[in-house]
């Protein structure tokens, strides 16, 4: 059974016409304003958000400190600097905003008065710090923030010298993670307590875990999420200190009282010491209860996260604990977890659900799962109003929008914009649609596809045919600069129709569907991409089938080369693979060695035969279609050498290639310049080999004798029985 398309189109004069809509360019993505998620303060009303802006012209970035009335939703520019990247009220206060300014090697944490703009100097760090954090107290301030630490607890700049020679030797598994080798430093938070009025620092800079062998925030991608501040006590989450991280996701939760940071209380029961990954712990707004999301599966980073509530002792250790959405029938994964500031026993949630992210509403006495508010687009974040759960403010996001922000209304499930996105007014003539169709082990799978600016139904175009990473994530209805469909869209003499698919291991579709890939990397997602890319095909007459592309990143990239290799290789003009994987075998270069253990059946000593089952190394002799490789030096998942043999293969064989090499950046593009670059090369690879410098021709019926039409039937037929026999 095939799914209607549910693709809206937008039958205007304006749309088909043709040359009279301007298109949106990488240029244009790159230097658009970004903004941050809006921060209320007390009263409600007034939000703030930060906005940076790369320039061409200065490579340099500018950033300013805004001010957004929730009265008429109007904004203003409060501060403008380059150095200000994070900002905080102060607490209670109404009118008062903390922010950090510089950056490495030092921070300063300042105050500003929104009504006089004034600002003052508060305290200078010996260090860089991030991840600002403030919470009023009855006494004073509390100000919390995340740095670098040497062994004795002490500050420093991650870039400091340790030592004159350069030598780092090791005697444990874990070297170095994402983009950095380790040493002995290791990432803490640090708290200052100011007077209310801010004129003076009650308590010297502290390290909260000095005395002890935790690390928080989390690395390597350290957030304040990853701890809370009530009066007495605050709440960290740690990487167990007892396992190695190579090959354990665990991580705890530790409640920490500010005068006794040498004896934190471990949230996590010791007979428990089987659950994985935890994240968002959030204190209630008495302080006696803690919320947080824990993963049960150690070793696997994209478990479903459960909701945790915890209740504690007045010393801040724990009484009790519940899964409080155990047998709710409720299979989705939330990402973050709030108290309602006027229900004592409701929590709100967000997390993505069928490609966007929502907000649910989660009461502790009901025998009902979670209750979804939020279904338009993707939310960030969001803030409770004047401490009322009646009305919440919503930052979002979508395909064709950069952060934009909404008052969602819970009496009437109605919201209203407050303040539109600033991106370009041109992206509103791109149209989004959606679709189902049947996969894999006969399931339904969701794709959205995108449409260039002047698009006209009456004329074919080229297919651009992306692959997500992960392999647990999603495509969502939310705003990326990096892999941005709309710029992809807009790409070429008439652009692309873009289509991305979420096939078997995404998320957001529930833990089955994204539990299935395990030790199934090359069948059942391959297949739903087959028959995905077919459903479209016939679906959409003005897809041109003889100019279609793929293009991948991470898993993606694994994806695009294990293609290569087959028989959908030959349907494609042109082929991109942004930091794949070459060699599954060359898994173990990782530092998270979890994540093969978990996705290949064990380890490598353990079940190598799980490592060549879907290997595209063994698939090179079939290696034909023109092929641009990306790969980066600091990316330390998968290393630089995986785009090197497969650049050396593609070269050996005579197949068009070229390799796009930065020595300065991660398993991410995210210096602007080298974005700029990124885009432009791959860009004019693709346009010349799907001829898409060239204009679109007039739709006529699908021709059935077209051969690649026909390859793509073919291949499609021979897999829709769930095994790849190709």
């Amino acid at each position: 059974m095939k799914l209607r398309a549910l693709t809206t189109f937008v039958a205007s004069a304006t749309l088909f016409s043709s040359g009279c809509i301007a298109k949106f360019t990488y240029d244009e993505l790159i230097t658009s304003p970004r903004r941050s998620d809006a921060s209320l303060n007390a009263d409600g009303s007034l939000a703030v958000y930060t906005a940076s802006q790369y320039s061409f012209d200065s490579h340099d970035w500018r950033s300013t400190v805004n001010l957004l009335s929730l009265h008429d939703g109007s904004a203003n520019v409060l501060l403008e600097s380059i150095d200000i990247d994070e900002v905080a009220w102060a607490g209670t206060n109404t009118h008062t905003l903390l922010y950090l300014n510089g950056s490495s090697p030092y921070t300063s944490l300042w105050s500003v008065d929104v009504n006089s703009k004034s600002s003052k100097q508060l305290f200078a760090f010996p260090g860089s710090v991030s991840n600002l954090k403030v919470r009023s107290s009855p006494n004073g301030l509390r100000v919390a923030v995340s740095g670098w630490a040497t062994p004795d607890g002490s500050l420093v700049s991650p870039d400091a010298p340790a030592r004159p020679d350069s030598g780092l030797l090791y005697d444990d598994i874990f070297v170095r993670h994402w983009d950095y080798w380790l040493t002995d430093a290791r990432n803490a938070v640090f708290g200052l307590f100011l007077s209310k009025d801010l004129s003076n620092v009650l308590e010297p800079l502290t390290n909260y875990i000095s005395k002890t062998k935790l690390e928080s925030p989390v690395m390597p991608f350290p957030s304040a999420g990853d701890f809370d501040l009530h009066d007495d006590f605050l709440v960290i989450n740690s990487k167990a200190p007892e396992l190695t991280p190579a090959n354990n996701t665990v991580t705890y939760f530790y409640v920490i009282k500010y005068e006794e940071p040498q004896a934190p209380n471990n949230l996590t029961p010791l007979n428990k010491l089987g659950f994985g990954a935890a994240s968002s712990p959030v204190f209630a707004p008495d302080g006696k209860r803690l919320a947080g999301l824990v993963q049960h599966e150690n070793g696997y980073e994209s478990d479903q996260n459960i909701v945790y509530v915890y209740d504690l002792n007045s010393d801040g250790s724990l009484k009790s604990y519940r899964n409080v959405t155990n047998g709710k029938q409720f299979d989705r994964s939330p990402s973050s977890v709030a108290w309602s500031p006027d229900e004592t026993d409701v929590l709100y949630l967000t997390g993505g659900d069928v490609g966007k992210t929502v907000i649910w509403r989660l009461d502790l006495n009901s025998n009902n799962g979670p209750v979804k508010l939020s279904t338009t687009h993707s939310v960030q974040s969001f803030s409770f109003i004047s401490g009322s759960s009646k009305k919440i403010l919503l930052s979002l996001s979508s395909l064709t929008k950069s952060t934009y922000y909404e008052i969602y209304n819970s009496a009437n499930d109605h919201a209203t914009l407050l303040l539109e996105s600033d991106s370009p007014s041109k992206l509103s003539s791109l149209q989004v649609g959606e679709f189902w169709f049947t996969g894999s082990r006969e399931v339904q799978v969701h794709g959205f596809i995108i449409y260039p600016s002047e698009f006209d139904p009456k004329k074919k175009y080229p297919l651009a045919f992306l692959i997500h990473g992960g392999p647990q994530s999603a495509w969502e209805d939310s705003w990326s600069t990096r892999w941005n469909p709309a710029v992809w869209a807009d790409n070429g003499k008439d652009g692309y129709v873009v289509v991305t698919i979420n096939p078997t291991g995404s998320t957001t579709y529930g833990k089955d569907f994204t539990d299935k890939i395990a030790n199934n990397w090359g069948s059942y997602p391959y297949i739903d991409l087959v028959l995905g890319l077919e459903y479209v095909v016939k679906t959409y007459e003005f897809i041109d089938t003889e100019r279609m592309i793929a293009a991948g990143a991470s898993y993606g990239g694994y994806m695009v080369n294990w293609i290569q290799g087959s028989a959908l290789g030959r349907v494609f003009k042109a082929l991109v693979t942004h930091d794949g994987v070459f060699s599954t075998l060359n898994q173990y270069a990782s530092e998270e060695l979890y994540f093969p253990n978990h996705d290949f059946g064990g380890s490598f000593l353990e079940n190598i035969r799980g490592y060549y089952k879907y290997n595209p190394l063994n698939r090179i002799h079939k290696w034909a279609t023109p092929h641009f490789i990306i790969h980066n030096a600091k990316d330390y998942r998968l290393p630089e050498s995986e785009g090197l043999i497969a650049f050396n293969i593609l070269q050996t064989k005579g197949v068009p290639s070229k390799l796009l090499h930065f020595p300065d950046e991660n398993h991410w593009i995210l210096k602007p310049e080298n974005l700029r670059r990124w885009h432009k090369e791959i860009f004019e690879f693709i346009n010349y080999w799907s001829k898409s410098t060239e204009a679109s021709v007039e739709v006529i019926e699908q021709d059935t004798e077209n051969k690649t039409f026909a390859l793509l039937q073919s291949i499609a037929d021979s897999v829709r029985g769930g095994i790849v026999v190709e």
